[in-house]
Parts: C-alpha cells; structure tokens; sequence
C-alpha cells in the first residue's frame, strides 16, 4: 500500500495522494505515501497505511524522518493528525513512544506469511493434514482453477463477495471499489484473479496481489453451493504457483486472528489459513500522532453551535 499502483488506486477513490522519499547522505533511504480523503474543508486524519518504509535499525535518521513527515501532514488543512501503519514487529520501538495506539488498524496487524522458497511439496508437507485431505477432494471433484485479468470478471467476483458478506456477516466494499481496484493492478500486472470452476459454475474466486517479492491474498470470495468440493484450497495453491514464478519468495496470507480466539471476527477464516502452516507475524500495529491543538479548535467550534 506504500506503491505507485496502489497510490493511483486511492486516487481514483477520491483521495489526495502524497509521495515522499527521504534521503540521507545523498540517497534514498526510505519514503511514505501519505493519504487524505479529498474532503480539504473537512476536519480528518492524514494516513500511511504499511509505512512508512524507513530505515527503522538508525533512530536518529527515523526520528528527523517523522519530524519531517508531521510537518507535512499539519500543512494540510483541517489535518487532525498522522496514522501511519509501519510493517515492524512487536514490541513498539522507543522512537515511536509518543505515538499512541490507534483506535482501528488500517490493516490485519496479524498475519500468516508461507516461504515461497520452499517446493510446493515441501509446503503441502508442512501443512496440517486437513489441508492435504482437502487438496484431494477438490482434485477428486474435477474442480478447476484459471486466473484472469479481464475486467469482464469483476461483477461475477462481486456477487460471489455479495455471497460471502451475506453468509458471514463481513462487510463488503461497494461495486465501485472493486471496480476501481482490479482496472488499476491489472493495468500495472500487479494482481490477478483466480477462479475455481466445476462444471462451468463458478465456485470462489481470490484476488492476488504482487508488490517486490511478495504476494498478497487480498480478497476472497466463495458460493454458498457446493462448498464440500473444497474450491478455496486449489485456488491458494495455484496461485502460490504462480507467485512462485513471478519471483516471491512470501505469500502473505493477510489478516488473522492469532491468538485464536473463537468469538473472533477472524475466526473462521484463522482455521482455513492455518491449515497451510506458515509463520504467524505480530505486528504493532497503526499509530496516531494528534495536532491537539487542532482537535480542540474543531471541538470547541462545534460545541459552540
């Protein structure tokens, strides 16, 4: 989320986007894409979500950084503070103390990661054996996985979503999101749908990301019919085929719940990604720097009618 793509993705969503680089000693040494929802006369945040990217092990160099970053965000206007989402484990570092803990996280702070340098042998044997069982049944059923760039697919993607948010109490972004998401990482080939097929019928379909060498199950979706043919687990494992040959060496699972807890929103989906073994990455999550003296202006003119 820190890319040119997906950058132009925001765009088309209505946000203002800012690119930086920052640059030490002649080069660049990280940079952050920073993002505001075009509503200028609107009190809101400036977000950055994954990022920034900054040379995090040098705190002088991430400190001036930051700095620079606030300063950018309070020159917008109507700016109440700075989110920003950097892909670091756990526990917080010290340079980020005076940030606080954002109320909701841009995005999944946990997540499952599988090695993409392993075989896809070496993967399904470190998958539990519920995984390997499921394999052969959708194999056994004749189901079948194509992928796809054609923007024809984007409405039968969106009804199986429609499908799944209607099952599962998630909620889905409207049509136009992911119309407006597919155009663009086709566009610049940096995702592809995949669709399990049985008989002709579409059966689930995922949207797959690729950014440097990693690869992002983004979306998913499934019918509620014939769900027992197993449709979602030669979709990941196809597409992990194909990331595979694009050059990643990860395929990020995005978004779990890792402690496991039953009540959990991710629960249901936890169990299906755990079955594919992979190593499970606790990140520290979003964190809020508050203009307060911006917050109480906006608040007091709005207490004052």
């Amino acid at each position: 989320m820190q890319s040119r793509f997906w950058a132009a993705f925001k765009r088309t969503e209505g946000y203002e986007v800012n690119r930086l680089a920052y640059a030490a000693g002649g080069e660049i040494v990280g940079g952050a894409s920073l993002l505001r929802f075009d509503l200028p006369s609107e009190p809101s945040f400036v977000f950055c979500p994954e990022g920034p990217v900054l040379p995090w092990d040098d705190t002088g160099a991430v400190r001036t950084a930051l700095r620079q970053l606030l300063d950018v965000a309070k020159a917008m206007p109507n700016t109440l503070g700075l989110r920003i989402e950097p892909h670091l484990p756990t526990p917080l570092p010290s340079v980020l103390r005076n940030w606080g803990d954002a109320p909701t996280d841009l995005t999944p702070a946990d997540t499952l990661v599988l090695d993409l340098g392993l075989s896809e042998e070496e993967l399904l044997a470190k998958a539990h054996p519920k995984c390997r069982y499921n394999l052969r049944i959708a194999d056994r059923d004749g189901v079948a996985v194509s992928r796809s760039q054609d923007m024809a697919l984007a409405h039968d993607f969106y009804d199986l979503m429609l499908e799944t948010s209607n099952r599962t109490d998630f909620f889905v972004e409207p049509l136009g999101f992911f119309i407006n998401l597919l155009s663009t990482v086709f566009a610049k080939d940096a995702g592809e749908l995949f669709l399990a097929h049985h008989e002709g019928k579409l059966l689930a379909a995922i949207l797959v990301v690729y950014f440097g060498r990693r690869a992002t199950y983004l979306y998913g979706a499934s019918s509620s019919s014939d769900r027992k043919k197993m449709p979602a687990y030669p979709l990941h494992r196809a597409a992990m085929a194909v990331a595979r040959k694009r050059g990643c060496i990860e395929y990020d699972m995005y978004g779990i719940d890792a402690y496991e807890r039953r009540d959990h929103l991710y629960a249901g989906i936890t169990r299906f990604k755990k079955q594919w073994g992979g190593i499970v990455q606790q990140r520290i999550g979003a964190r809020d720097y508050v203009f307060y003296d911006r917050l109480a202006d906006v608040m007091v003119k709005r207490l004052s009618g």
